[in-house]
């Protein structure tokens, strides 16, 4: 097992769009492992960390038996059975929330009304760009918001700060609103291979009311030539789930982790 890169890419042309399957979210947290010479994606389980299981449904059928994968689709199950193949273990984990980039640059109804009430309410300034050490600054008082950090705290404050360090590697494209003179917000997304696009990171200083309405407004706009983007699952956490649920997402996909056995 190693690390993965981009370089392994090109093993992988056929993963699901989604926030996990971006390759700078990739060379994060994947592995790369040969299973009856084929190559399989796979991530550190948050909870069971001796646990490697494939992160998607691996491409080769060989690889489905005896296999435990994180984030298996009804329509992965549902070739999985077709094989004649045991599912020992199913268990739903998570829902990924995907959206319609011009619901965000277009906006209207309640989402226009919060991103008024922002630029109504305060004097702003908006940046493309921003110094480490002040974006670094800023993520300290915006986790000190958060009254409960669940078991996902960890890798996504890791995650985080790997894309600060890498945001010119990957061509993160960034916004950044100054409120008399101070960091109030960010948000950054990037470009995915299946030529839609991942709303990256956003955060917040949850004082400025309808801030993190307007940042998805601005940040659409720099994505307006893709039709599609994700901003993840809602992480296990009643409040996150609440609010990707009132963006209106156009599609939302079930995820189970599961664990299979052979054939029957």
């Amino acid at each position: 097992m190693e690390k993965f890169s981009k370089k392994y890419l090109k093993y992988f042309k056929n993963l699901p769009f989604s926030y996990f399957s971006n390759p700078i979210f990739l060379d994060f947290a994947g592995y790369l492992f040969y299973r009856n010479n084929k190559p399989v994606l796979l991530w550190q389980d948050l909870i069971y960390p001796h646990d490697f299981p494939s992160i998607f449904l691996p491409n080769d059928k060989s690889n489905w038996i005896n296999c435990s994968i994180a984030l298996a689709t009804g329509e992965d199950i549902a070739k999985i059975k077709k094989e004649n193949i045991e599912i020992k273990i199913q268990l739903p984990v998570a829902t990924e929330f995907f959206y319609s980039t011009d619901t965000f640059i277009n906006p209207k109804h309640d989402l226009l009304r919060r991103i008024k009430q922002f630029k109504n309410n305060y004097k702003y300034v908006i940046k493309k760009n921003y110094p480490i050490k002040k974006i670094q600054e800023f993520y300290k008082l915006w986790e000190n918001q958060k009254e409960r950090k669940n078991y996902s705290f960890e890798e996504d404050h890791n995650f985080f700060l790997y894309c600060v360090k890498n945001l010119k590697k990957y061509l993160i494209k960034q916004i950044y609103i100054e409120i008399n003179g101070k960091l109030a917000g960010l948000a950054w997304g990037v470009f995915h291979p299946s030529d839609n696009w991942i709303g990256l990171h956003m955060k917040v200083n949850y004082k400025y009311k309808g801030l993190s309405r307007f940042l998805h407004h601005e940040r659409a706009k720099l994505f307006k030539d893709r039709k599609l983007f994700t901003l993840g699952t809602g992480t296990r956490e009643a409040g996150i789930t609440q609010y990707k649920t009132e963006l209106d997402p156009i599609l939302k996909k079930e995820y189970f982790y599961i664990l299979t056995g052979g054939k029957k």
